[in-house]
């Protein structure tokens, strides 16, 4: 989404103090697998098999039901709350805020996820505050995790499944170990997805957080999918992407010469799908039902669009070449590029065996005439996608008010709403 691409939260490398890690061509280790330190929890309870699962048949993947033996198409809305933070070095920030202890409101989560049950949907996609979820002696806060557990409470009794996604992981124990190998050769979001610290600090993370949530017996089993991150992207004008020379080694074991533009364009691809299996394999460790997807926005080419945006989008391997479950793919109607570009830059390419869904599709309120102008665009959007095989929907938001230069699902009088809700078009792909 365009506001939170602004709140990356790279003010965390605040938690990465900078390390001095020469550049090296040392030749591969014997394994390339980091090996992982302690999580906080030593849970030894079994994880409930997840409802939603992806079956293949006849070269095509679609999404079920496990519990029924349906076929399960995602309908759905962002949940999303903004307010202001208090991060875990006491500055203050404004971000995420639906989990935040004191901020929470359990009763509206109800009613909220009622109203949508009664609608039609069938999941949510929620985001995870780094600031406010840790804590500064390691760890994950227990409040906000009873918060989560509680949303997941009242998912379960609307048969409603959870996404949850986030832009950055918590600092505090996890960013101390992410800071082993930033800052002077792997920078802000290259720090995340290039080493091996960064791999091993979100491997851990993402561990402590399903432990954390069996420790608290919530209903997993409502979990649609672990998003590793809501939009992933690489930082060209940061280190390593942005030396001139030098030899790098990445957590795949392998060196590459920065002289090179060939070896930084393999470096970012080769470790994109390395990153993606490696973190799929570590969650299903501890939960082996789990769904685990990414999120992107739209590559710069071959459709020229992001014009001057130093943030690299390589989705092409994550969808063709990795063991990633599902991509999701975001797409807003009105801005740069229509539909088929969209698919285009994405490197689509008539993918049918993995699952693709629109994780975000929304509109910006002063590119529309009106409210039903916007809502006419958004069916026609989601009807063409089902053209190019996107097999999910999750509308960009349900009611966020924080953010008034978007439409919200809600607003004069659920104009929005009315048109998508499954119970009033029960097929996405028919207007």
């Amino acid at each position: 989404m365009k506001l939170f691409q602004m709140l990356i939260c790279v003010f965390l490398v605040v938690f990465l103090p900078a390390c001095n890690l020469p550049l090296t061509d040392e030749p591969a280790p014997a394994t390339s697998t980091p090996q992982l330190p302690a999580t906080v929890s030593s849970t030894t309870k079994t994880p409930p098999e997840h409802h939603i699962g992806i079956q293949v048949v006849n070269g095509v993947g679609k999404f079920f039901n496990r519990a029924t033996g349906s076929t399960f198409v995602p309908r759905g809305m962002n949940y999303i709350r903004l307010a202001q933070q208090t991060k875990l070095d006491g500055s203050s920030t404004f971000g995420h805020a639906l989990f935040d202890p004191g901020k929470y409101d359990s009763a509206r989560v109800a009613s909220d996820l009622q109203k949508m049950h009664a609608d039609g949907y069938n999941v949510i996609r929620v985001f995870l505050s780094p600031d406010t979820m840790g804590t500064a002696n390691g760890g994950l806060s227990s409040a906000y995790m009873k918060n989560i557990a509680d949303l997941l409470n009242h998912a379960k009794q609307n048969q409603i499944y959870v996404m949850f996604t986030l832009d950055w992981i918590p600092g505090g124990k996890y960013g101390s170990i992410l800071s082993a190998d930033c800052c002077s050769t792997f920078a802000l979001m290259n720090a995340n997805f290039l080493p091996s610290a960064g791999l091993k600090a979100n491997q851990v993370f993402y561990q402590d957080f399903i432990r954390g949530l069996l420790d608290l017996d919530a209903p997993t089993e409502y979990i649609f999918s672990y998003q590793l991150r809501n939009e992933m992207f690489y930082d060209t004008d940061q280190p390593p992407l942005s030396f001139s020379s030098g030899m790098v080694k990445t957590a795949n074991g392998i060196s590459y010469d920065m002289s090179k533009p060939t070896d930084k364009d393999l470096m970012v691809k080769q470790n994109l799908v390395y990153w993606l299996d490696e973190m799929r394999a570590s969650i299903l460790e501890v939960d082996p039902s789990a769904l685990v997807s990414v999120g992107f926005f739209h590559p710069q080419k071959p459709n020229p669009a992001r014009i001057g945006d130093a943030r690299l989008a390589v989705t092409e391997p994550a969808i063709w070449r990795s063991t990633i479950d599902f991509v999701d793919l975001h797409a807003y109607p009105g801005f740069e590029l229509n539909l088929k570009q969209h698919v285009e830059n994405y490197g689509v390419n008539g993918m049918e065996e993995k699952p693709i869904i629109m994780g975000e599709f929304g509109g910006e309120i002063s590119r529309f005439a009106s409210i039903q102008a916007a809502a006419q665009a958004f069916i026609n959007w989601q009807v063409e996608s089902c053209t190019y095989g996107f097999d999910g929907w999750i509308f960009w938001t349900w009611d966020l008010t924080e953010q008034p230069d978007f439409f919200n699902a809600l607003m004069n009088d659920g104009a929005v709403n009315g048109v998508l809700a499954p119970v009033t078009r029960p097929d996405p792909c028919s207007p």
